[in-house]
């Protein structure tokens, strides 16, 4: 079984379906994850989201294709400022563990 990662949470639906049937398309297998849950308790999605998932080797093509297709932004796939902070931290963990 590949490993599957979550490339888009979706609000809605309809435009989780809409771009998951642009990827397959392309040629890409997706996947969604809590599309029932969000059926029988609609008032969850906000806080679940419906997940599209994809294989990891074909994520950077999907999200390439996600932002030519107008679904996604660029910056929806650049890693938060607190995440920098956080790489940059263990960088110096490691760096001081070296010494």
């Amino acid at each position: 079984m590949q490993n599957l990662a979550t490339i888009k949470i979706f609000s809605y639906q309809s435009e989780l379906h809409l771009a998951k049937s642009f990827l397959e398309s392309e040629g890409i297998e997706c996947f969604v994850e809590n599309e029932f849950i969000n059926q029988i308790y609609p008032v969850g999605t906000d806080a679940l989201g419906c997940k599209l998932q994809v294989a990891e080797q074909d994520f950077e093509r999907a999200a390439q294709l996600l932002i030519e297709g107008d679904f996604a932004k660029k910056e929806d796939f650049e890693p938060s400022e607190s995440i920098k902070q956080a790489g940059k931290f263990i960088d110096w963990l490691k760096g001081m563990m070296n010494r």
